[in-house]
C-alpha cells in the first residue's frame, strides 16, 4: 500500500462502500474482513496511518480492494456475481457483505495499527 498526497483525497459518499460475495453464505463478517487483510503488510499500513491518518488509509484500501477485484464497487455488481454463482452451482447460497470505510478503519484499529494504539505500548 503506497499512499501519496494525490491518493489521499476524500472519496465521495458512494465510494465509501464495497461489496464482498460469500459463495456459500456462511462466513461471519469478521472472517470476510480477515480475508481482505490476509495479504496486507501491516507494518506498511501502520506507517501510512501515522502519515496520512486512519480515514485516508481506510478509503485508499477500500479503493485498492475494489480495483483489485476483491470487492465489487456497487450492490448491482455484487448481485450479478450472486446470480452468476447460483447459475454455476445450484447448491451454493451466496450472500453479499457490505464493507465500508468505517469497517476497514475499525479493523485497522482492532489490529493495533493506529497511532493511538501504538503509543499505548
Amino acid at each position: 500500500m503506497h499512499l501519496t498526497t494525490d491518493t489521499t483525497l476524500q472519496f465521495e459518499e458512494a465510494d465509501q462502500t464495497g461489496y464482498a460475495v460469500d459463495r456459500f453464505g456462511n462466513a461471519p463478517f469478521a472472517d470476510v474482513l480477515a480475508s481482505l487483510m490476509r495479504d496486507v503488510d501491516l507494518d506498511a499500513v501502520a506507517e501510512a496511518i501515522d502519515e496520512y491518518g486512519l480515514q485516508a488509509v481506510a478509503e485508499h484500501y477500500l479503493r485498492t480492494l475494489i480495483d483489485a477485484g476483491l470487492l465489487h464497487p456497487d450492490e448491482a455488481a455484487a448481485n450479478a456475481e450472486e446470480d452468476r454463482i447460483l447459475d454455476e452451482d445450484a447448491q451454493a447460497s451466496p450472500a453479499v457483505h457490505e464493507v465500508t470505510v468505517a469497517d476497514l478503519a475499525d479493523e485497522f484499529t482492532r489490529l493495533d495499527l493506529t497511532e493511538s494504539a501504538s503509543s499505548c505500548r
